[in-house]
């Protein structure tokens, strides 16, 4: 077994009895890695007491040590204070191999201080896709340093192995590094599985979306097509679980305005972020259809979520979901921005039980091969 050191910019916190916690979405994947590493040194900053908050998860396992690189600062701090940050702190680590999970601002700079052999990326992202910025000062120069930061991270893994979690990733990278592997990821395991032959079958049809409070996920249309079927009768709710990246929640109030604006404040819930596992999962087990309208995506996790518990889904033709899902097998795939594709979609799945337990059986197995247990195995084989 390997010695691996892994990093992320998610910020960790450490208990008094030293136990560490961190965000649940990345602490079941850090157990999960540790399983299969004779040793995991954790590289990461660590959480300030408004970030602690999101540290709802205590890692299990005994044989990982953490590396402090100090309280996180802004993105274009952290990358002019690179070798500050990483130098002295790298300079005697004892590992096989360094796992950098990306983008992130520190990645580029990794390879100053660690032999290049021994560095993989794991590429679960891309900062360049579906900017919808309006156009500011601050907006312009925050794309200018996206633009500079993704070609050095593009200089960065020309001399090395690189692992990408979506099909669309693998197009973008694959030549570029020495090699590019494509590996699952996901925060299903075995124990999150949720059996039902059926949804729809109360007087009330529950939609639910997961996932990051962002208009980029095509929440407003959510909102609009909610509005429009509830007003021509339908009795529907729509529940909304996750977190907004601004604490003032602007994109959640705003949200919140136009469900009174249509009169329906009552059948559109935000029930804030909820704990990967158990507590996530009784939303998924509560809801008749997942939506997840979004303008762009690598391949999100909650579609394996909602499926291990047994949902139907819709989801918009967007990055890795049509390479991954074949519509009217797996889900019902729409175009993005199209209200009354979405709508369609909706009054369909409420009505077509036959369809409904066609999409729940074969997505349902479909996930039973991306649980943690595998493609954990399967990442750190391509490590090697």
């Amino acid at each position: 077994m390997i010695k691996l050191a892994f990093y992320y910019h998610i910020p960790i916190s450490l208990c008094k009895n030293n136990t560490i916690e961190i965000p649940s979405y990345l602490g079941v994947f850090i157990d999960a890695l540790a399983n299969e590493v004779e040793h995991l040194t954790l590289v990461m900053h660590e959480a300030n007491s408004r970030e602690a908050i999101n540290c709802d998860y205590k890692v299990k396992s005994c044989n990982i040590t953490w590396i402090n690189l100090g309280y996180k600062t802004p993105s274009w701090h952290r990358a002019l204070a690179h070798k500050k940050l990483l130098k002295n702190k790298l300079k005697e680590l004892l590992i096989d191999y360094f796992l950098i999970r990306s983008p992130s601002p520190l990645a580029p700079y990794f390879h100053r201080y660690i032999p290049q052999h021994k560095i993989r990326f794991l590429i679960v992202g891309d900062y360049e896709s579906g900017s919808l910025r309006k156009k500011s000062i601050r907006n312009i120069a925050i794309d200018y340093y996206i633009k500079f930061s993704t070609c050095l991270f593009k200089k960065a893994i020309q001399n090395t192995p690189i692992l990408v979690n979506s099909p669309a990733l693998f197009d973008k990278y694959k030549d570029l590094a020495t090699s590019c592997k494509l590996v699952g990821t996901t925060t299903l395991s075995k124990q999150d599985f949720f059996e039902r032959v059926d949804t729809c079958t109360g007087n009330v049809v529950r939609l639910l979306y997961t996932g990051r409070i962002d208009l980029q996920k095509g929440l407003l249309e959510l909102v609009n097509v909610t509005g429009e079927l509830i007003n021509e009768g339908g009795l529907i709710e729509l529940h909304l679980v996750g977190w907004e990246d601004n604490l003032e929640k602007p994109i959640e109030t705003f949200l919140k305005s136009k469900a009174r604006e249509m009169d329906i404040s009552d059948k559109v819930v935000f029930h804030g972020k909820k704990k990967v596992g158990q507590e996530l999962n009784q939303f998924y087990r509560m809801a008749d259809i997942y939506v997840i309208p979004s303008y762009h995506e690598g391949f999100p996790r909650t579609i394996w979520e909602a499926m291990a518990n047994s949902l139907p889904i819709i989801a918009t033709a967007v990055g890795g979901i049509p390479r991954f899902l074949s519509h009217e097998e797996h889900a019902l795939i729409i175009t993005s921005k199209d209200e009354g594709a979405l709508k369609n979609a909706i009054i369909r799945l409420k009505t077509d039980s036959a369809l409904r337990k066609t999409l729940i059986k074969n997505g349902r197995d479909l996930a039973a091969n991306q649980i943690l247990e595998i493609l954990t195995k399967e990442l750190v084989k391509s490590i090697h």
